[in-house]
């Protein structure tokens, strides 16, 4: 017990077993403004990883590759309000019917494009995978890149007020030391030294 990889390290979380959203294609209900649906003729067509669409002012119809007459399904909009009378569109997964805004594909073994939502195809997102270490060096990296990377954030970046740049180098300094005090092996030395 508490020998070095013990705790909460940086390594890959081998318990999850779902598959990541982000390597499926997807359609995005930012895709379909409202003010451009508005304008759209009826039946226009749009193509995602070869999988033709067809698009309705209520749905998208999915049809198969080789013919514009065959219909594989239907996938309904929803609508709700949004401000200044306009309205935000979502889409109806065809399996649970809950409204959401991605749906993404795959192809079944006969080759049947399915677009269903994330909770259907139990998918998981990759941040859901990173352990307590890995989301401290993500954080960590993103604050970094509000700086200029080309001083390496020592320099304040032009247009930042010295208050904001003050307080991301106290962050990272905070992030820095959790990691530091985090790590597998500076907290069995530590307990060894407590032993002495």
């Amino acid at each position: 017990m508490g020998g070095i990889g013990s705790g909460t390290g940086i390594r890959p979380n081998r318990k999850r077993l779902k598959q990541f959203i982000e390597a499926f294609p997807y359609i995005d209900t930012s895709a379909f403004p409202f003010s451009s649906m508005r304008l759209l003729p009826k039946g226009c067509q749009l193509s995602i990883q070869g999988v033709r669409l067809q698009i309705y002012p209520d749905k998208l119809l999915i049809l198969q590759m080789n013919s514009s007459e065959a219909l594989l399904y239907e996938i309904f909009f929803s609508l709700t309000p949004a401000h200044y009378g306009n309205h935000r569109y979502w889409l109806q997964c065809p399996k649970c019917k809950h409204r959401r805004r991605k749906l993404s594909l795959i192809q079944m073994n006969d080759g049947f494009p399915l677009f269903l939502c994330r909770c259907c195809l139990k998918l998981a997102y990759q941040s859901q995978n990173r352990t307590q270490g890995d989301q401290l060096i993500h954080k960590k990296w993103q604050l970094l890149q509000r700086l200029d990377p080309e001083h390496l954030g020592i320099i304040k970046p032009k247009g930042m007020h010295w208050h904001t740049f003050h307080k991301i180098h106290n962050n990272i300094k905070t992030i820095e030391e959790e990691l530091l005090f985090s790590a597998p092996f500076n907290r069995t030395s530590s307990k060894n030294c407590m032993f002495h």
